[in-house]
């Protein structure tokens, strides 16, 4: 599709030219407003001048009577150059004492302001009239031609102004719309790339930190969290097969074993027995699938919406239980739990998280193991056994992943992979560190700390 038909179809080109026909219709509205209140202002300035004018000839009247008004008259007409007022003395009859010639186009009687037509070129007149004592009357005028040609000018300014703008909105607009059309096609090339099967693909940013560059990064980190669960998935088709695949075959070898073998009622209830306990291996290898796929899908718990759990409770609960089976195992386990440590979260994840945490501890520890509960707050369970090398740490979070010295002993490898899947559900990561001797593993639940 070409660029052309896709411009004349987008949304930015729309809003340039809704936005060009507000900018027209305000700038008519402007210039009709404009003219009005410029011819209004300048008229008012120039009949303050005329005012001004007939004062000081008042003046001469009031000091000099009839013939020293008639004399200023005659001089002010005589020296009048372009742009000076215009003045006039009509006797009682209307007859013209003295003034300029113009001026015979008012009234007789006028009295006040009035704007006075003229048959010459020099356009009309702006025209005060005052009635004298004894019949006299006093006319000053002046021409409009300067109020006209300002007004005018002024409307052909705000007319050209107006048409600028609206020059400008349509300019704007197109680039406007070119640029988005840009972005949008990278856009839509990047999720095309995406649909066919490139996870590693991200929308483009243009580095202004404008709102389209924070959607993209809102959208790259969706990408970017959907290609790490898709990545899991298929781990966990490639880890499902390869770990269970040794429970299946070990049972079907059992069973083709047992079917070669004449029949004996205490030997296959052996069997059977042996054949449950592989089912429920593999059983409970799928349920803790299941249980990790649940919580990693699930919306995080350590918001204020989520329940409030007594920590310090819990903690210390399950540690003195896990002393009994300690203590039954010739190993000892240290409790220390600071008390009234809340947080929002599900308090049987919390159990199993730390159930789990303990397990592994005692399982793959020494002989001693600790559970601390500081505040903040933070677990931590620590044991002085062998430990795990520090380029591992980062993989026994994973499922089915199992240390070459544990693949012996009984397990799935899904321990510590719930206990990381429980602790992001509270908002926080567990951290394996060096015990010194042995491990140590943190959970910092300050996240999800209740107030």
């Amino acid at each position: 599709m070409s660029f052309l038909p896709r411009l004349l179809r987008s949304f930015a080109l729309r809003t340039a030219l809704l936005t060009a026909a507000a900018v027209l219709g305000i700038s008519a509205l402007g210039l009709g407003f404009g003219w009005l209140r410029s011819s209004a202002a300048l008229q008012d300035a120039l009949d303050a001048e005329i005012r001004q004018q007939a004062d000081e000839l008042l003046r001469e009247w009031r000091f000099g009577g009839a013939a020293a008004l008639m004399l200023s008259v005659e001089l002010r007409t005589r020296e009048r150059a372009p742009g000076v007022l215009l003045v006039q003395l009509r006797a009682p009859s209307g007859a013209v004492f003295a003034g300029a010639a113009p001026l015979a186009a008012a009234p007789a009687g006028l009295q006040g302001f009035a704007t006075v037509a003229t048959t010459d070129a020099e356009g009309p007149l702006r025209a005060l009239g005052i009635a004298l004592p004894d019949g006299f009357r006093l006319i000053v005028a002046a021409r409009m031609r300067l109020v006209l040609d300002t007004a005018q000018t002024l409307a052909s300014t705000l007319l050209a102004a107006g048409g600028l703008a609206v020059l400008l909105a349509l300019v704007f607009g197109l680039l406007t719309a070119w640029r988005l059309e840009g972005r949008l096609r990278a856009v839509s090339g990047a999720a095309e790339a995406v649909m066919q099967g490139d996870m590693a693909r991200r929308l483009p940013l243009s580095g202004a930190a404008d709102e389209f560059d924070r959607l993209a990064g809102t959208v790259n980190a969706l990408l970017a969290r959907l290609e790490a669960v898709l990545e899991g998935m298929k781990q966990v088709t490639v880890d499902v097969a390869h770990d269970l695949r040794g429970p299946l075959s070990r049972l079907r070898q059992r069973l083709e074993s047992a079917l070669a073998q004449p029949r004996d009622a205490a030997a296959d209830a052996a069997l059977l027995e042996a054949a449950l306990e592989e089912l429920d291996t593999v059983l409970a290898t799928f349920a803790a699938l299941l249980r990790i796929a649940q919580l990693e899908a699930g919306p995080a718990l350590a918001s204020g919406q989520a329940p409030v759990v007594n920590l310090s409770a819990t903690v210390a609960t399950l540690a003195e239980a896990y002393q009994v089976a300690a203590e039954e195992a010739g190993r000892t386990l240290a409790a220390e739990v600071a008390p009234d440590q809340r947080v929002h979260g599900d308090q049987a994840l919390l159990r199993q998280m730390l159930s789990n945490l303990l397990d592994n501890a005692l399982a793959h520890g020494g002989e001693h193991v600790s559970v601390t509960l500081r505040p903040g707050p933070v677990l931590e369970v620590a044991d002085d056994g062998p430990g795990i090398p520090a380029e591992e740490r980062p993989r026994v979070l994973r499922r089915f992943y199992r240390l070459d010295r544990s693949r012996g002993t009984p397990g799935s490898g899904l321990g510590l992979a719930l206990v990381a899947a429980v602790a992001r559900l509270h908002g926080a990561v567990p951290v394996l560190s060096d015990a010194e001797p042995g491990l140590r593993v943190t959970v910092d639940l300050s996240g999800a700390r209740a107030s």
